[in-house]
C-alpha cells in the first residue's frame, strides 16, 4: 500500500495530527537497529535510545518495543529504556526477564534444533541461534539461492509439525514452541490500554501482520523496501530515529 520513502519530518507532522493517547509500537532489528550479519553484533542506531527515553517520558504516549528478540537482549544488549513496555520472542515473553520452556516445549525445541543442525552442516555460512522459546536458522552469510532453498525446505517441513509456530524474517526462519505472534501480542496490548491512536513501525513479515490488524485511523509505517500493507514508508533506521525525534518534539510543543 505504501509508495515511495517519505520524509521523516513531514510524516511526523502527519502523525502528530492523530489524537492522543497513543500506543506507539516499534520493532528493533531493521527498524531501530540496522540489520547486521550476526545478531549479537546488532546495536541501536545513533540517538535511538535517547529519543526512546524522551518518548517514554512524554505524556499521552505509551511506547511498546515489539521484537522477535528475547527480553534479555532487549534489556541488556540494546538497553531499551525501562519506561518502555517490552514484548519479546514474538510475543511469547512479556513482562518477565527470562521465560522458560515446559518439558514438552523443551523436547520440541531439541528436536527442531537437531533437524536444523542437519541442514546447517551442509550449508556453509548458515548458523543456528538458540532462544528461550525458539530456535532460529540464519542464512545471511550463505549463498543467496542455497539459503532461500534451505529456508523453503524448512518451512515445508515444520508447517506440518504440531506445536511449532514459524516466524520468517530477513534471511532467517524462527521455529517457536509457543503459538503467539507480534500481531496477537500487540492486539492484546491495544485491547488492554485502549489508546485513541495506535502507531506501529516495523520492517519484516511479522510486522506486516500487525499492519494488517490495525484499526481505521491508526498509523502503520513500513521500514525499507518491499510490498507492504502499511500506509507509510521510510527508508531505514536512521529515518526511523528522525521520525521518532520529530514526533516527540511535535507532541511536546503542543501539536494537536
Amino acid at each position: 500500500m505504501a509508495g515511495d520513502d517519505e520524509d521523516p519530518v513531514a510524516l511526523a507532522v502527519d502523525c502528530c495530527r492523530h489524537p492522543r493517547p497513543w500506543l506507539l509500537g516499534v520493532d528493533v532489528d531493521g527498524t531501530l537497529a540496522p540489520i547486521v550479519a550476526r545478531p549479537e553484533d546488532a546495536r541501536l542506531a545513533p540517538m535511538a535510545r535517547d529519543v526512546l527515553e524522551r518518548l517514554v517520558d512524554t505524556p499521552g504516549v505509551v511506547v511498546a518495543v515489539v521484537s522477535g528478540r528475547p527480553l534479555a537482549d532487549l534489556r541488556h544488549r540494546f538497553e531499551i529504556p525501562s519506561g518502555a513496555l517490552l514484548i519479546g520472542s514474538h510475543g511469547a515473553e512479556i513482562g518477565t526477564e527470562v521465560d522458560h520452556p515446559t518439558p514438552d516445549e523443551d523436547l520440541l525445541m531439541r528436536s527442531a534444533a537437531t533437524a536444523l543442525e542437519a541442514i546447517r552442516s551442509g550449508l556453509p555460512g548458515s548458523w543456528i541461534e538458540h532462544k528461550p522459546l525458539a530456535v532460529a536458522f540464519h542464512v545471511r552469510q550463505s549463498d543467496d539461492r542455497e539459503g532461500e532453498r534451505a529456508l523453503g525446505a524448512l518451512k515445508r517441513t515444520f508447517e506440518r509439525v504440531p506445536g511449532v509456530t514459524m516466524h520468517r524474517g530477513h534471511k532467517v526462519l524462527e521455529l517457536a514452541v509457543r503459538p503467539t505472534s507480534k500481531r496477537l501480542a500487540f492486539g492484546q496490548l491495544l485491547s488492554r490500554l485502549e489508546p485513541t491512536t495506535a502507531l506501529f513501525i516495523g520492517d519484516d513479515a511479522s510486522d506486516e501482520a500487525v499492519f494488517g490488524s490495525l484499526r481505521d485511523g491508526d498509523v502503520s509505517i513500513k521500514v525499507g523496501p518491499g510490498p507492504t500493507a502499511a500506509r507509510h514508508r521510510v527508508a531505514g533506521p536512521t529515518e526511523v530515529v528522525a521520525l521518532l525525534d520529530a514526533m516527540q518534539r511535535g507532541v511536546s510543543t503542543g501539536a494537536p
